[in-house]
């Protein structure tokens, strides 16, 4: 009786931990999202609000500083379509645009995709040129910030205030 009692016991313990539910975080790949981003320079702090629409490589930016919003379109090829919303009728098309690609570098996530599991603390990406760090919210599970540091310098943040993962 009491073999069976603690095999019953040792069985119970196993499916309790078999069933635990370990929390994974998401890297995604297509997403729409709002961020704030301060860009640091030795002198000044400019930021601005952030609109991002990602799908399948093409990236989608509405850039608003409070005084002006400008809409950034950027295709695979490194084409560019610009307008300003004091302009909404004239758009201009640039090919080869290489702000942009820095631009997209920044919120490309695919650069932290990783195997692991479990939540870490933060992920780690260097360029050998800059870190960035990606820290995510512990409720959501999903992308929360990210510190870019040149040297030892902190040079851009962009905080995720909204972010939607799209199929």
């Amino acid at each position: 009786m009491k073999l069976k009692i603690f095999c019953l016991i040792v069985l119970v313990i196993a499916l309790c931990g078999c069933s635990a539910k370990t929390e994974k975080f998401v890297i995604p790949v297509n997403y729409t999202g709002e961020a704030l981003v301060k860009v640091y320079t030795d002198n000044s702090e400019n930021s601005y609000k952030m609109n991002i629409v990602c799908r399948d490589g093409n990236y989608s930016f509405r850039a608003d500083t409070g005084k002006e919003a400008w809409n950034f379109a950027y295709l695979s090829g490194s084409r560019c379509v610009l307008n300003n919303d004091r302009f909404p009728e004239s758009s201009v098309s640039v090919d080869n645009f290489k702000l942009i690609d820095s631009l997209v570098y920044d919120f490309d996530l695919t650069k932290f995709n990783t195997s692991m599991d479990e939540l870490p603390d933060e992920l780690i990406y260097f360029d050998g040129n800059y870190k960035h760090v990606l820290n995510f919210g512990k409720e959501s599970l999903l992308p929360a910030s990210i510190f870019i540091y040149k040297k030892d310098n902190l040079v851009k943040t962009i905080q995720y205030e909204k972010i939607n993962i799209e199929e």
